[in-house]
């Protein structure tokens, strides 16, 4: 429905206000079509959102991982509305929030005029059961009119926050976000890495200080085992958001797909243990 949005009931649902959450994220068409809706409700289960990406040929934000998604998920001859008829599906089997991460120029394809695409594409977006979306090329600088209509089809515009966010920046952020805040765990692009930086640490402790009661904080970028999301929830963070790590763990497996079922949904339900027992 136009007028729900189902982060923000999960986040003002009283009976959650102590949980931590868990984000995973998946390529859409990734190894192919078929299989990514598989995936994704193999793993609903231990999600409390799915962030999805829509295929983009140039990939700023994402390392070498999720690039190879990218280019396997072209392969098996994802587009943009293949991606959305996909999430669709998905939509029809679960009532978790779904987010969808992709980049500026997919929005603004299908219309005579920047605003009209916009207006067409979020629409789209909000008919396929779409919650919110993470436009990973967009600073909040230029958002005008990407918040526009996501207000109008009550779509949550989450927003990128690193470690080098400026306070100023930071305000401008946290009067027009919605949903939640994406802290950026480290420097650069996505990746598994293998410890939790202390920067990480400090900038979720910074931003706390600001959204605490406001908008929950969800880190992502660079988390790879139980541990690291343990420690970043030890730390404030609200919620965790793993990539790359799940993203691997398609490309070990190519070739046997129940084993890369297996792996995907031991490896998402030891996370969700991880970060349950950090209250």
């Amino acid at each position: 429905m136009l007028n729900s949005n189902r982060i923000i009931e999960l986040f003002t649902d009283e009976s959650r206000e102590d949980d931590n959450f868990f984000m995973p994220f998946l390529v859409a068409g990734d190894p192919d079509i078929e299989q990514f809706k598989t995936l994704a409700l193999a793993i609903e289960p231990y999600s409390d959102i799915l962030e999805i990406g829509i295929p983009f040929s140039d990939p700023i934000a994402d390392g070498p991982t999720i690039q190879e998604a990218n280019v396997r998920a072209f392969n098996a001859g994802i587009t943009t509305k293949l991606a959305l008829n996909a999430i669709k599906d998905i939509r029809k089997k679960t009532e978790k929030p779904l987010v969808v991460l992709t980049y500026y120029n997919i929005l603004i394809q299908g219309a005579d005029t920047i605003e009209a695409s916009l207006d067409k594409t979020f629409k789209n977006l909000k008919y396929c059961g779409v919650d919110g979306i993470v436009i990973g090329d967009l600073p909040i600088e230029e958002a005008g009119l990407a918040l526009k209509a996501c207000n109008k089809y009550n779509i949550c515009l989450i927003f990128l926050i690193a470690p080098s966010t400026t306070e100023d920046r930071l305000e401008k952020i946290l009067k027009v976000a919605r949903g939640f805040i994406y802290l950026i765990a480290v420097m650069g692009v996505t990746g598994a890495r293998d410890i939790v930086a202390q920067i990480t640490k400090e900038t979720i402790k910074r931003v706390k200080q600001k959204t605490e009661h406001v908008l929950p904080v969800f880190v992502g970028f660079g988390i790879s085992k139980p541990k690291h999301a343990k420690s970043i929830v030890d730390a404030g963070a609200d919620g965790i958001i793993i990539g790359s790590a799940i993203v691997n763990i398609v490309k070990k497996n190519l070739n046997d797909y129940e084993k890369m079922e297996t792996e995907m949904v031991e490896f998402v339900s030891n996370i969700k243990n991880a970060i349950k027992e950090s209250k």
